[in-house]
């Protein structure tokens, strides 16, 4: 091929890589990306059936997501905007709802509180810092298992700045919510904006740079082998899959994202009608031991008819004892719809941002962009934060 033909290149379909493009092609940039999966999206995944929908991925967006309601406000979806009941988070112990205070011992909990005001989490890991402020017992009990829900994995080894993150709030829009039709609404919407082109279903192959533009060679069952050409390549991949990708044209930074750690994550949401299930609203069990990390139901948008619990269970655990436990659980195995899902999210210990910044001054000067959820934080709005400091980045450099 004589020319490039696009200005850019995304090679991942989820928020991260959805948002580079989003920008890129704002800005008047040729822009195509490239997703392995059928669907666009990523974290952002809403399983639907007859009218009804549930998340599988992410639950939850705040008005302090300035980048999100950017995105969602360029594609025309603020009115979509839906407001979330206020129905309680539980622990779910022996089999029974229990609430968290309930589950807390107070004298434990005075004694080290106090912690909080002296206690600086730089440097620190979420078990190290979290356990300090509750103490052991709270934490092993309840706060631990709590703080792992959160990015269904075991979060003790994280460090402790990276898991909350204060930001400002837009005042004008609502608190917690979601969207008419699940999140995935805000991907599809993106995936749809004229100028920018998605491919899903197509699977890169290997990436090449010959000193003057990137060739991606990729694969798809409705068009066969092809090769694409561009001025500049970004990556929205999970670590491990970047790696392989850069490996013969950037070596140093493949090595470097060798170094993260990756944590599979395996999700069932099943569909039930209302009557069929005991268990009281709840917007989330948090169970103390269990196969999964966590359940998050849809009762936070009520329904006339349905329920809906997202179960993200533990690695190891096969279909036949996940759906067994699910039934368990629930009190029916009569359920309307079934769907899974499956994510490699980022697992970060301690040193974790030097390897980030190892990454980034590895690319500084290349007209390589990579963004995901392992660089900022795990949030989507993470996410989308990364992609704006990349998409900076390379509007510098034009």
């Amino acid at each position: 091929m004589g020319q490039r033909q696009y200005d850019l290149i995304v090679i991942g379909g989820g928020i991260s890589g959805l948002s580079l493009a989003h920008y890129a092609s704002k800005a008047g940039m040729r822009t195509v990306v490239l997703e392995k999966a059928d669907y666009a999206g990523g974290c952002l995944r809403t399983m639907r059936h007859e009218g009804y929908w549930l998340e599988l991925g992410a639950h939850t967006c705040y008005n302090s997501y300035a980048g999100l309601i950017g995105i969602i406000e360029d594609c025309g979806l603020a009115q979509q905007l839906q407001a979330r009941e206020k129905v309680p988070f539980k622990m779910y112990i022996d089999g029974k709802v229990k609430s968290i205070p309930s589950e807390l011992n107070f004298v434990e909990l005075v004694c080290s509180a106090p912690r909080l005001f002296t206690m600086d989490k730089s440097h620190m890991t979420v078990g190290s810092y979290y356990s300090g402020i509750v103490g052991k017992n709270n934490y092993r009990k309840v706060v631990g298992p709590a703080l792992s829900a959160v990015p269904s994995q075991k979060a003790d080894d994280f460090p402790a700045e990276m898991l909350f993150k204060k930001r400002k709030r837009r005042k004008d829009i609502i608190k917690k919510f979601t969207l008419r039709g699940g999140l995935q609404t805000v991907a599809e919407a993106v995936a749809s904006e004229k100028g920018l082109e998605v491919r899903t279903g197509v699977e890169v192959t290997s990436v090449r740079f010959d000193k003057t533009f990137f060739t991606v060679s990729a694969s798809g069952s409705t068009f066969g082998a092809l090769d694409l050409t561009a001025d500049r390549i970004g990556f929205a991949v999970p670590p491990p899959a970047c790696a392989g990708l850069l490996k013969d044209i950037l070596p140093a930074a493949a090595s470097k994202l060798g170094e993260i750690r990756t944590a599979h994550v395996e999700s069932v949401g099943v569909m039930v009608k209302k009557g069929l299930v005991g268990l009281p609203e709840f917007a989330g069990l948090i169970p103390a031991n269990d196969l999964f990390f966590s359940i998050v139901s849809r009762d936070i948008v009520a329904d006339p008819e349905y329920r809906g619990f997202t179960f993200h269970f533990k690695p190891g655990t096969g279909n036949e004892l996940r759906m067994k436990r699910i039934a368990e659980v629930l009190g029916t195995d009569r359920f309307e719809a079934v769907s899974g899902n499956k994510a490699v999210l980022p697992s970060p210990a301690m040193g974790h941002d030097k390897i980030t910044a190892g990454i980034d001054s590895l690319i500084r000067d290349k007209r390589i962009f990579i963004t995901g959820n392992y660089f900022a934080g795990l949030a989507v709005e993470d996410c989308i934060c990364r992609s704006v400091a990349e998409f900076s980045r390379m509007k510098a450099a034009l």
